[in-house]
């Protein structure tokens, strides 16, 4: 069996340029089509912080069960973590470039009224999925498992022990 690679700093890279430049691109478009670009409320930045805030509470509570209190994990639960951890991270990244895309499109239109709401919900809710990105991150670390050495290594208040080597 294959073990998951940690989703690679590269890859999210190219998600968030991907993002910015259709998010950039899209106001572009509608106008080129002659329609009307819409307005953002905050709705998607607070449902991208609830869904950040949401994977951020599952992290927290994998980690208690897995890496301190060393409960054992049904292999579906597990999946199931780490699929939310990745899509998270990915999802996050594309909607954090989307959104800083589209917010840096009307930079130039800040003193208007429109120009304005459009940076400034589109600035939230690229900060919010950022917070996504980086919970599908921690969620990701969280669900790797402790290895032998690891459980030998730790006292009982989870701190390293003195006598074992550290490594460099």
């Amino acid at each position: 069996m294959r073990s998951v690679r940690p989703t690679s700093i590269r890859l999210l890279a190219l998600v968030v340029s991907a993002g910015l430049v259709v998010g950039a691109g899209l106001p572009v478009l509608v106008r080129r089509l002659g329609g009307d670009v819409p307005l953002l409320s905050w709705g998607p930045a607070l449902l991208l912080a609830a869904a950040a805030g949401v994977v951020a509470i599952v992290a927290r509570v994998t980690w208690k069960a897995v890496h301190q209190d060393h409960q054992r994990v049904n292999a579906d639960r597990a999946l199931f973590h780490l699929a939310l951890a990745q899509a998270s991270s990915r999802v996050g990244a594309l909607l954090l470039g989307g959104y800083a895309g589209f917010a840096l499109a009307y930079l130039d239109l800040f003193e208007t009224a429109n120009g304005r709401d459009r940076v400034l919900h589109g600035g939230g809710a690229a900060v919010a999925a950022a917070l996504l990105l980086a919970a599908g991150l921690v969620m990701e670390r969280v669900c790797r498992l402790p290895t032998e050495g690891d459980e030998d290594d730790e006292d009982d208040d989870g701190s390293r022990s003195k006598a074992s080597p550290t490594p460099t």
